[in-house]
């Protein structure tokens, strides 16, 4: 008997991607030019092909269920294959990283110079958004500081220790006095402070310091480290955060390091990746050039 995949059709695919974009059948019947009934018939008939329920509907929206999910990348995969063949292209296949920007930094041309089969594609996040993103295929990669909580679909590797501490520009240093300085001391002094966007609002966020945040005087705000760095070392702000992300303004003199008593912070480095779209070789060729990246490092 023929498989049901032998009558898939590319139409209802991209029908499904509209309907996944739009969160409703009309308006996806609207973008395509048809009808909502051929939307829902489309959307039926690759269910039927696939043996999978790939839409929860509720009253207001309609949304990807988690079988959908998991075969969403594959689908849009084999759609963008297809699109370059009848562009006359080729390219190599696409490894989407998830990541805040500091990290960005630091894997992708590690991650580039090992695996050159591949193209990157670095989508910045803060940590707080990573597992809401994740559940939605955005990334293939992640990389996270601390434990990190992500779907079931991704495994997670521990692939080294990053030191996080105090900076300051050098003229701040000299006002704090002789190292290791005194929590007291840090204490009096103002602090960027690191928020995110969620929703419309500006939400804090925790940087692991061991002054707590409501113990602290705050300067500026920003949502990024590197935005951190570069306030600090312009201004009279100090900022907490990993030794990995302020090399650049180290090596520079913009900033240096202020160790403070009892102030000693470790966080490991994991990386998430996809099971079902990175394979066990790049998990491999990924864990061992950030781990050989991060020794270079000290």
């Amino acid at each position: 008997m023929p498989s049901a995949l032998e009558d898939l059709r590319l139409a209802d695919v991209l029908t499904f991607f509209a309907v996944r974009r739009s969160g409703s059948v009309t308006s996806a019947a609207r973008e395509l030019h048809v009808t909502p009934s051929q939307v829902s018939k489309s959307i039926s008939r690759l269910e039927r092909q696939l043996s999978l329920n790939l839409l929860t509907r509720g009253k207001q929206r309609v949304t990807v269920s988690e079988s959908g999910l998991r075969v969403l990348p594959v689908l849009e995969d084999l759609v963008n294959k297809l699109r370059h063949i009848a562009r006359g292209e080729l390219e190599h296949r696409t490894l989407t990283v998830g990541a805040p920007s500091y990290l960005q930094d630091f894997a992708l041309p590690l991650l580039a110079a090992a695996r050159p089969d591949l193209r990157m594609r670095g989508c910045e996040l803060p940590p707080a958004l990573v597992r809401a993103y994740a559940a939605e295929a955005l990334f293939d990669v992640t990389l996270s500081l601390g434990a990190r909580s992500l779907p079931r679909s991704f495994v997670v590797l521990p692939v080294g220790i990053v030191r996080k501490v105090l900076f300051a520009s050098p003229a701040m240093a000299k006002r704090l006095g002789k190292a290791p300085v005194a929590p007291e001391k840090v204490r009096e002094m103002p602090f960027i402070a690191p928020v995110y966007v969620s929703h419309g609002q500006f939400l804090p966020a925790d940087d692991d310091c061991p002054l707590p945040m409501s113990e602290r005087r705050i300067g500026h705000e920003v949502s990024t480290i590197g935005l951190a760095l570069a306030l600090a070392a312009r201004t009279d702000n100090l900022v907490f955060g990993p030794a990995i992300s302020a090399r650049a303004f180290v090596e520079r003199g913009e900033l240096v390091e202020v160790p403070v008593k009892g102030w000693e912070v470790f966080d490991e480095l994991q990386v998430g990746c996809s099971a079902d779209r990175v394979r066990s070789a790049e998990q491999k060729a990924i864990c061992d050039a950030l781990r050989e990246g991060l020794i270079r490092l000290g």
